[in-house]
């Protein structure tokens, strides 16, 4: 199974089903040579890459027509505490206006860099508590979401079933990573 789209030299590619990210520096037949991140040359065959996109340019949050009316949920409230607590619904739909022509990979990919900004965002801002909502589905966002938290020092849990049934995570962040 050959790409849709063809790869050139200088191409920045994933790996499939890996973590590896690199650039494309040889084209043989069959094979591909990137180098990564990490200095190393490796070799895959077409059908292992993907084309890497970048995200940074594509998150912008929707701006409803009637701005006052228009939000069901505020990103972000107070706690009966006065602390500040940002709501970040994952949902693609809520992320983008269109998800036409994504794959579940780009998809997938979109959301958890926005938790990632929000989360790094959250920290520098020396915010106490971040809810992330993920919806039930089949649970491979919630799962990657938890991989993507085990790498920051934060504690995370199910949020309040109440407030967003089954399909939330609550995330405390600590500014100090002694206190894990």
């Amino acid at each position: 199974m050959k790409s849709k789209v063809p790869f050139n030299i200088g191409d920045k590619v994933s790996v499939v089903n890996d973590t590896l990210n690199g650039e494309i520096v040889q084209i043989e037949k069959d094979f591909i040579t990137i180098s990564c991140e990490d200095g190393f040359l490796y070799k895959f065959e077409q059908k292992e890459l993907v084309h890497k996109k970048e995200w940074n340019n594509m998150i912008q949050p929707i701006h409803h027509q009637n701005e006052g009316e228009g939000n069901k949920k505020k990103p972000k409230y107070r706690s009966k505490k006065g602390t500040l607590i940002t709501e970040v619904d994952l949902h693609i739909h809520e992320l983008i206006e269109s998800e036409k022509g994504m794959s579940n990979f780009d998809k997938l990919s979109l959301q958890l860099e926005t938790a990632r900004k929000t989360l790094e965002s959250s920290l520098a801002k020396k915010q106490q508590k971040v809810i992330f909502i993920h919806g039930r589905g089949a649970g491979v966002l919630k799962k990657e979401l938890i991989n993507l938290l085990s790498k920051y020092p934060v504690v995370y849990h199910d949020a309040s079933y109440t407030e967003y049934g089954q399909g939330a995570t609550e995330v405390l962040l600590f500014q100090n990573r002694n206190k894990i």
